[in-house]
């Protein structure tokens, strides 16, 4: 994935980047799972019920972007498995983050 590609995958805000982020809940483990039509698509064990797999969503990226979980906010999206989640932070570092963690390096 080069940085081209990237820039599909999120947009720059004023308090940090937000990402697009495809849902797959009720999986055996929580992991990233790749892209999804220009969405990271995220594996978690949470089913989709009463905001259990959103919250274990923010946890998985706010794991792997070094955040805290307050850093980490889904700001669209709460009832659909497309999401977009903001991640409050330097958008230079968070996009460093992204690229990483899609090359396998949490």
């Amino acid at each position: 994935m080069n940085a081209d590609n990237l820039s599909e995958l999120y947009s720059e805000g004023k308090d940090g980047l937000y990402l697009n982020v495809h849902a797959q809940p009720g999986a055996r483990r929580a992991q990233l799972r790749g892209l999804h039509g220009g969405a990271v698509k995220i594996a978690i064990g949470e089913v989709a019920q009463d905001g259990k797999a959103n919250k274990a969503i923010v946890r998985v990226i706010a794991k792997a972007f070094d955040l805290s979980v307050a850093d980490v906010e889904i700001s669209s999206g709460m009832t659909s498995r497309r999401k977009r989640v903001l991640l409050r932070g330097n958008s230079a570092t968070l996009k460093q983050h992204l690229e990483r963690w899609l090359k396998g390096g949490e």
